[in-house]
């Protein structure tokens, strides 16, 4: 199907999914995203037959025969393969397939690259994809009241204090209790990247679950498979675990959702939002984050993990002087252009404020929280410092005995009389690694047999 003629029908049905009239100035042409994704793999007699297709109105066979003016085989056909790339939902309502259009995102663009067969045979699906974000992105910024973005970001229901009165359309556990039917799925922003070349490396089979008439079409058309429920859960603490952020759509009305996405900030379409265009209530979730102050230890865990880039890693020092503040601006108050972007957010993220962490975490090579598992350790929660040290070094009575100590030679406390003695510390804790009884072994995060490693050294 793939053609460089202009397909006029699919041009057509791109503008009516973007709800743009056939030549109007803003209506879509042959280098737009919204034909792009639709150029290789729609043709201009399925065009047609969803041109006849409603936003969100499951329509029957029958009745889009008719308004195409097509026999009922003909029109069931080109229907099904339209649906099978992407371009329309189906679903069974009682007893009979009934269609619909969507809008682009959250919709027809992962639709189409949740396609496994598709993306591998024209890779540029996810390129436009990418181009669709760039250029709505730019558009949204300060115009899009808070609460009314595409995506919006549910918190670990875990991190909710239990005195909060939190609705329950914030918890993840209520839209799996309220479905019936789900299905698993790639990310399609993260498959869209390694289409592009820019893999980020976050997991990317099976994260992305589809619920009620989404995870009928991804099983049906063979873009996801069904799970359970219990399934469903296993896949959000797997997410978790591996620092993703919960995102849902939020086109479907108050309560109510068809998909939970678990997204990274490095590979996901709508966390750039907030990030490369500075607009973070586009995807803002109801709550705020609390930091108590006095159970932090500067581990940094948070700051690295956190997908927006949202927080700072201070030094955490005795000091007489205020504390610093960093005024913030934001695009509903302010002219918003090039010079407010962040092109470049994927590579420049900034963990640490600009009079830098802590000096001990900042000289050690392998950047340890060693302020928080000095913090546990005299507190006696052995445990608990061992498994925050092997979050960054593996291996950690062995090289706890050949470390080059960096973090004392830069601990303060030598400005005084000696530096704390943080090997030693260290290697109180890792001795407890070569027992049997005390040996932490992380869980595994995701199966990578099949990827080639190199061991050096």
């Amino acid at each position: 199907m793939e053609s460089t003629v202009v397909k006029q029908k699919v041009i057509e049905y791109a503008n009516k999914i973007s709800m743009v009239k056939n030549g109007a100035k803003n209506a879509i042409q042959p280098h737009d995203p919204e034909y792009r994704i639709f150029a290789p793999i729609v043709s201009n007699e399925m065009a047609e037959v969803g041109l006849c297709l409603e936003l969100k109105q499951p329509q029957s066979v029958e009745q889009v025969a008719k308004k195409a003016g097509k026999s009922l085989q003909q029109t069931e056909a080109l229907l099904w393969e339209l649906a099978v790339v992407g371009g329309a939902f189906v679903n069974n309502i009682d007893g009979v397939d009934h269609y619909w259009h969507d809008v682009w995102v959250p919709g027809h663009m992962e639709m189409v690259v949740n396609n496994k067969q598709l993306i591998q045979q024209y890779p540029e699906l996810g390129k436009a994809f990418d181009d669709f974000g760039i250029k709505r992105g730019p558009m949204a910024a300060g115009n899009v009241p808070v609460g009314s973005g595409p995506m919006r970001v549910i918190p670990i229901e875990s991190a909710i204090d239990g005195d909060t009165r939190s609705a329950s359309y914030e918890e993840v556990s209520k839209y799996l209790e309220s479905n019936e039917i789900f299905s698993i799925s790639d990310c399609a922003c993260r498959t869209s990247r390694e289409a592009m070349g820019e893999g980020c490396g976050h997991l990317k089979e099976d994260m992305c679950i589809q619920m009620g008439h989404a995870a009928e079409y991804y099983i049906r058309t063979g873009r996801g498979r069904a799970i359970s429920r219990e399934e469903a859960y296993k896949v959000i603490r797997k997410a978790e675990d591996n620092g993703l952020m919960h995102q849902i759509p939020n086109f479907d009305g108050s309560g109510e959702t068809h998909a939970i996405c678990n997204c990274c900030g490095c590979g996901c379409f709508a966390l750039r939002l907030a990030e490369q265009w500075q607009n973070p209530d586009m995807v803002r979730s109801n709550y705020v984050v609390k930091i108590d102050e006095n159970k932090c230890v500067a581990c940094g865990e948070c700051v690295e993990t956190c997908p927006t880039n949202a927080l700072r890693l201070g030094q955490k020092l005795c000091s007489i002087d205020p504390e610093v503040t960093f005024p913030r601006e934001l695009p509903y108050d302010n002219e918003w252009n090039d010079d407010k972007y962040n092109p470049e957010y994927r590579t420049n993220r900034q963990v640490v404020e600009e009079h830098g962490s802590a000096p001990c975490k900042a000289g050690c090579p392998a950047h340890i929280g060693i302020q928080g598992y000095m913090k546990l350790a005299s507190q006696q929660r052995y445990r608990e410092a061992l498994e925050l040290i092997k979050k960054e070094n593996p291996f950690p009575a062995v090289c706890g005995r050949i470390c080059p100590r960096n973090c004392e030679s830069a601990c303060t406390r030598g400005e005084i009389d000696d530096p704390v003695a943080i090997d030693e510390i260290k290697k109180y804790i890792a001795q407890r690694d070569m027992t049997a009884v005390g040996r932490f072994v992380p869980e595994k995060r995701g199966d990578h047999r099949h990827k080639k490693i190199a061991v050096v050294g």
